[in-house]
């Protein structure tokens, strides 16, 4: 019997769905045709499976059956006096047979075996006709599933009728019931928020003639007036070039805008003139203060090249600064004149992924009092040796600007400030913050009064045990610059003279400055009250980007298990840290979920950007990845499945992903890779290696076929999964990360958890890296 696994498996494959009538027919044909009393149709997996039975009232056939499929001499059987098989072949194996047979003896000709072969041919062109209409069946309803658990709704258009087809889901997000929804297209366009329909339209036609790919997000507006923002993605089918119907998926995307919109409501209500400009420098956003600046509105700018609109740039200072902000990816600092509105601009260009951040901040009051304070020292014998002090104090001053705009870490822009001033400013710092804020920063609740007092949240060369003191609101006048004694803020600091300088944005007192034993020169107060403006607008954009990185890290968290599964004989752990480099949360994530044969799925992977939009891709990826395994596919079905939908229904940029599933039964794991690094096997008893598997390519790239590997593990061998933030470094390439990931288990002999903590221990990951990190330990 032929043993091989490729065989077996065509064999299953045609058993899983149950035989039709069509089956017993042929079967019966062939009796017919042969002039025999009996016919058997039997397939091989592991054993024997006749799919028509021998009537009970003769001896069955099997031991014929099976000779006819070894390619032996039949045996004589008793009762059986005459028989004919042939073999049935599918997917180029040997699969099974078709047999005649009778309690009378007949010799069969080639011709009785020619017939016998083209109907084994129709047989197996039967069961390969009933697996595949089962396997489509299976993948609609695992496909569906996924829908359901990523929360997509699906739809059909006819573009010959305009028949419309919504899901459940789509009819939900739409606001429809069974009921009230006409299965039009006029139902899809009545729903479209009047300024979104021209371009949403637009996409559509440009889809239709093309024959090609939907991409749209517009709102839908509800009877009730609710309005809410679907992403849209489908795809046109053809028929010789003529367009026939539209299939595709849609998703609720409010969240996204709203969280978006809240965004642009706080640049618009900023003072400080802000613009982006994109990697081709083409103005891509300004806030109403620039508008005002320029003279010229966003319709004007947004869409067109800085250096079209302003030749005039080219060569200057700011030009310069803005191209060495890209290429260094370093913040430039630099004052600006802008003579038609004679207006002087601490200007700060900061690098991104996206292209450059630009902050116009007016400084007009202190550069005109920089130059009265020049010229009145101009009249002074002493002019030159003052005007040597203003230029360091202007140096200090932009030296610090720039490490303000450097950072968007709140202890880390308090420790510059408190340097600043205790370098030649005063003996001391006390930073006291509203209430609400230090707590917010705390991760605590905020009080009950709603944090109206201030707490001092940063000290230096003061008594330590004032940090966390609270400072009544009425000590602190909102916006005011007051000398006093620092007695009057808490008796602990004495009778020591204190200056206090507001910390203020768009408005608003976020805290103070107490500087003790201040100086007492106007320019050093001076620069002491533009430091304090500098470091409140620094502080808002600190705890702004805090609020976001925040919520991003809630919302990736939140879509991560919570609790890992008691399995018999198996251990696992997992780690997940964000990355600390400056940028958002990442979309890294892992899955370790039992399946219902006793079989363990585990899967890690990233997800490429930041943000809550990577985190919500991320979730969507999950979601769909367990739907598809849980249903029983291996992991290359799984990613091939997920590599042709991932672009256009999952709006999925790119991901890499390790899919695997453990059988303790055996210890054999069988996993896939689309782009991802491959698992490291850590015996007890020899060196760690790494798997020998070639990845295929990651999801969102192309439509791919995988690889699928099969390793047997040994017993209480370590397995481990991770992600590239774990083993990349800037000055190492990726082939020395792994090493070193290797060499630090060897001779390690600790339970997951020990694993996981000793390997971030020694690749200096204990407080995450540049990248997020994603890590999945099981020991069996």
């Amino acid at each position: 019997m032929e043993a091989d696994q490729q065989r077996i498996e065509a064999a299953r494959r045609l058993l899983g769905e149950a035989p039709g009538e069509a089956i017993d027919r042929l079967a019966a044909l062939g009796a017919r045709l042969l002039g025999a009393s009996y016919a058997q149709v039997s397939l091989f997996a592991d054993v024997q499976v006749p799919l028509t039975p021998p009537t009970p009232r003769r001896p069955p056939a099997d031991a014929l059956v099976e000779a006819t499929f070894y390619g032996q001499e039949p045996p004589k059987q008793a009762g059986i006096g005459a028989y004919l098989g042939v073999r049935i072949e599918a997917a180029g194996h040997c699969v099974g047979v078709l047999c005649v047979y009778d309690e009378e003896e007949a010799t069969w000709t080639e011709h009785d075996r020619d017939v016998l072969s083209e109907l084994a041919a129709a047989v197996a062109a039967e069961l390969e006709r009933g697996s595949l209409a089962a396997e489509l069946e299976d993948s609609a309803a695992r496909l569906s599933l996924g829908f359901a658990a990523a929360d997509i709704g699906s739809f059909d258009w006819d573009l010959r009728t305009d028949a419309l087809q919504f899901d459940e889901r789509l009819m939900e997000l739409f606001g429809y019931t069974p009921a009230t929804f006409t299965g039009h297209i006029d139902s899809f366009v009545a729903r479209l928020h009047p300024e979104d329909r021209a371009r949403t339209q637009a996409a559509i036609a440009k889809a239709v003639d093309r024959l090609g790919d939907y991409e749209a997000d517009y709102r839908v507006v509800h009877e009730d007036g609710t309005v809410r923002w679907v992403a849209a993605r489908g795809r046109v089918i053809g028929n010789d070039g003529t367009p026939v119907r539209m299939l595709g998926a849609a998703y609720d995307t409010t969240a996204v805008h709203s969280a978006a919109e809240r965004l642009g409501r706080v640049l618009e209500t900023m003072s400080t003139a802000f613009l982006t400009l994109d990697l081709n420098w083409t103005f891509t956003y300004l806030n109403g203060a620039a508008e005002r600046i320029f003279g010229r509105s966003r319709g004007e700018l947004v869409g067109r090249c800085v250096w079209d609109v302003y030749p005039e740039l080219e060569g200057t200072e700011t030009a310069v600064a803005y191209r060495r902000a890209i290429t260094t990816g370093e913040p430039q600092s630099f004052e600006q004149y802008h003579p038609p509105l004679d207006i002087w601009f601490d200007v700060r260009a900061t690098p991104g992924e996206d292209g450059l951040s630009v902050y116009f901040h007016d400084i007009t009051g202190r550069v005109r009092a920089e130059q009265d304070a020049a010229r009145l020292a101009g009249e002074r014998e002493d002019a030159l040796a003052a005007s040597g002090a203003a230029t360091g104090r202007l140096q200090i001053l932009s030296a610090a600007s720039a490490r303000l705009a450097g950072t968007l870490e709140v202890d880390e822009l308090l420790t510059i400030l408190s340097d600043v001033v205790v370098n030649g400013f005063g003996a001391a710092v006390v930073v006291a913050l509203r209430d609400r804020i230090v707590r917010d920063l705390a991760g605590k609740p905020t009080m009950p009064d709603g944090g109206k007092a201030f707490r001092i949240a940063h000290t230096v060369n003061v008594d330590p045990a004032l940090h966390g003191a609270t400072i009544p609101a009425t000590a602190l006048a909102a916006g005011a610059v007051q000398q006093r004694p620092a007695r009057e803020l808490d008796e602990r600091l004495g009778d020591r003279l204190s200056l206090t300088l507001p910390l203020i944005s768009r408005g608003r007192m976020l805290g103070a400055i107490v500087v003790l034993d201040p100086v007492t020169g106007a320019l050093d107060r001076r620069v002491l009250t533009e430091l304090a403006a500098r470091s409140g607008v620094a502080l808002d954009n600190a705890m702004l980007y805090g609020a976001e990185r925040r919520l991003a890290l809630t919302l990736q968290r939140s879509l991560l298990p919570a609790d890992l599964p008691e399995l018999p004989g198996i251990e696992l752990a997992t780690r997940y840290l964000p990355g600390t480099g400056g940028r958002d949360v990442g979309g890294d994530f892992y899955i370790a979920h039992p399946l219902e044969d006793g079989r363990v799925l585990l899967v890690i992977g990233d997800v490429m950007g930041h943000g809550a939009q990577a985190a919500a891709r991320m979730g969507q990826l999950r979601a769909v990845l367990a739907a598809y395994a849980y249903d029983g596919d291996p992991p290359d079905r799984v990613l091939a499945h997920l590599s042709v939908r991932a672009p256009a229904l999952l709006d999925l940029p790119m991901a890499t992903v390790l899919a695997a599933v453990y059988d303790p039964q055996d210890r054999r794991l069988t996993f896939s890779l689309a782009g991802h690094l491959p698992p490291l096997i850590a015996p007890r008893d020899s060196a760690p290696y790494f798997a020998d598997a070639r990845p295929g390519p990651p999801l969102g790239t192309e439509t791919g076929e995988y690889a699928r590997h099969t390793l047997t593990l040994p017993p209480g061998a370590t397995l481990v999964f991770y992600t590239d933030g774990l083993i990349e470094e800037r000055e190492l390439a990726i082939d020395a990360g792994m090493e070193r990931l290797r060499q630090a288990l060897d001779g390690v002999d600790l339970d997951p958890d020990g694993v996981a903590d000793h390997v971030l221990r020694a690749l200096d990951r204990e407080q995450g890296g540049e990248d997020d990190i994603a890590l999945l330990v099981m020991r069996a």
